[in-house]
C-alpha cells in the first residue's frame, strides 16, 4: 500500500469517525435536536439507539486507522453504509424537498467519502491466504 494512499484513507476515516463519534455520543445523553419533538418514551429510545449506532460506526472508523492494511472489509463496509445514507438523502430530496445548505453539504461529503472508500479501499492482502 502506498504511503499517500494509506495517509489519505487514515485521514478520511479518522475525520469521518470523529465526526460521528463526538455528536453521536453527545446525543445519546441529549437526543432531542432543535425542532424535533421526542416526547414519547419510544421515540426517545429510538433516537438514542440511532445516535448510539452513529457513535459505534465512528468508533469502527477510528479503529480501522490503526491497522488499515488489514481492514479492507471494514473500509468497504463503511463505504457501503455511506452509499446507503446518500441514497436515503437523495430519496428524501425528491420526497420531502430540498433541505438547507448544511444538509446538502453533508450529502456531498458523504458521497465523496463513499466513492473513495468503495473505489480505493486498502489492497487485498494475499500473504496469509493459505494457513497451514
Amino acid at each position: 500500500m502506498q504511503k499517500r494512499h494509506k495517509r489519505l484513507l487514515v485521514a478520511l476515516l479518522m475525520l469521518f469517525g470523529l465526526s460521528l463519534l463526538v455528536p453521536g455520543a453527545i446525543a445519546i445523553f441529549h437526543p432531542e435536536p432543535a425542532g424535533l419533538n421526542t416526547q414519547m418514551a419510544d421515540q426517545a429510545n429510538q433516537f438514542r439507539a440511532l445516535h448510539g449506532m452513529m457513535a459505534g460506526l465512528g468508533v469502527m472508523a477510528c479503529l480501522a486507522c490503526y491497522r488499515i492494511e488489514r481492514e479492507r472489509t471494514l473500509v468497504i463496509g463503511i463505504g457501503l453504509t455511506l452509499a446507503l445514507v446518500v441514497a436515503a438523502r437523495v430519496y428524501s430530496l425528491f420526497s420531502e424537498g430540498v433541505p438547507d445548505w448544511p444538509t446538502l453539504f453533508y450529502l456531498v461529503i458523504e458521497s465523496i467519502l463513499a466513492l473513495i472508500f468503495l473505489r480505493y479501499p486498502p489492497p487485498a492482502d494475499n500473504t496469509g491466504a493459505l494457513l497451514d
